[in-house]
């Protein structure tokens, strides 16, 4: 985007080199902006690099929220058209079945719903799946099958990558380890003047932009003890927040190509021949020893391989807790903290889907000033209105 009048020679510090926070960054410095990008470790090595990153409006809700996300779609769909179609963005489809039949009359009744409001939707038979993607081993009797021709995911490490090389190039400055680790907030007449690392550096700013994932509660808490941002528990045994993923390959030809939610595994296309696979009843936590981890790798495997014939050989080359950032009432979090004015936070489980969308909504809200009317439920002053 050209540079725009109102943000030129505006400080801004954005805290997390997410999804979120690159894609901020890099929208900011292209606006004008003076942009400081902070990170603890290296960007994009949090849950963005265990992400999913499915890109999607599936079976989001209310429709507010479904047309939110739609957004988020076609916003990355332009944000890939600016850089030239980069490889990372992948929008393949989605396909999708269940195993049981109030399972399929839950799918169809999505489909309805979603092509209702306009969403591309439909159900096809097997011999349309077969045709859009071969590398599958398809159930029989074959089920009605979703196909979700707008979905899609990213390669989230080279997108990370290129997005902190855009915010570079536009004068953006990345602060890795100790120099990019927030140790606290410049306070003064109850406005927030800049970050503190714990390298000892201190960077002014006229507004703080929290994306930092789970983190985002503990530094909010470090401006105003009375304005909460509650996520969903990840720190302790049992949390709901850690999900495991995990990476096997090499992939017999054909290879995957799509998207695909089969009963007990979700699978897409990874990097160097590998399949990504997560499994929704995976129950781990950051305190599961590494043998259970083990265990519940080689069980996705096994259903990988049920569904994918060429991993009938693949190993499994990689697993992780991947912890999730997620609002404790399901609805992302975007919006001023209350409190001392100057810090923003965007914190969402849609960080994939959102992060372009976001990106440019807050840009605009920080450029006229004006809350953008999308972002109106979402706001964290809900919290302390609750309270």
């Amino acid at each position: 985007m050209p540079g725009d009048g109102a943000l030129a020679g505006r400080g801004f510090v954005v805290i997390g080199a997410g999804v979120l926070g690159v894609c901020l960054a890099a929208r900011l410095a292209q606006a004008g902006a003076t942009v400081t990008l902070l990170e603890a470790a290296e960007p994009g090595l949090g849950a963005t690099r265990s992400s999913f990153a499915w890109l999607n409006s599936n079976d989001k809700s209310p429709r507010a929220y479904h047309d939110l996300n739609h957004a988020g779609l076609r916003a990355w769909a332009e944000l890939a058209a600016s850089l030239g179609h980069p490889d990372w963005y992948r929008p393949a489809g989605n396909l999708e079945w269940a195993a049981d039949p109030a399972g399929q009359a839950g799918l169809a009744g999505r489909v309805h719903r979603l092509a209702r409001w306009g969403y591309p939707a439909e159900l096809i038979g097997a011999a349309a799946v077969a045709r859009l993607e071969p590398a599958l081993r398809l159930p029989s009797p074959p089920p009605q099958f979703g196909w979700f021709p707008g979905e899609g995911y990213l390669l989230t490490g080279a997108m990370v990558g290129e997005l902190v090389a855009v915010a570079v190039r536009h004068g953006a400055r990345v602060l890795t380890g100790p120099a990019g680790q927030v140790s606290g907030f410049d306070v003064a007449g109850g406005v927030i003047r800049g970050v503190r690392t714990a390298a000892g550096g201190l960077t002014g700013a006229d507004a703080v932009l929290c994306c930092a994932g789970r983190w985002t509660p503990e530094l909010a808490g470090l401006v105003s003890a009375a304005s909460p941002v509650p996520l969903v528990g990840w720190a302790g045994p049992g949390d709901p927040a850690p999900g495991l993923v995990v990476q096997a390959g090499p992939v017999a030809r054909p290879a995957l190509a799509r998207m695909v939610h089969a009963p007990g595994i979700c699978l897409r296309p990874h990097t160097g021949g590998r399949v990504h696979m997560e499994a929704p009843d995976a129950a781990v936590d950051l305190h599961t020893p590494d043998a259970e981890l083990r265990q519940w790798a080689a069980e996705l495997l096994r259903r990988g391989r049920q569904v994918i014939p060429g991993l009938a050989r693949a190993q499994v080359m990689g697993y992780r807790v991947c912890v999730r950032p997620m609002p404790a009432d399901g609805r992302s979090i975007v919006g001023w903290l209350p409190g001392p004015a100057g810090l923003y936070l965007a914190v969402t489980h849609s960080g994939v889907t959102l992060g372009a969308h976001l990106a440019r909504l807050i840009t605009d809200e920080l450029r006229t000033g004006t809350p953008p009317a999308e972002l109106a439920p979402y706001r964290p002053g809900r919290f302390a209105a609750e309270g």
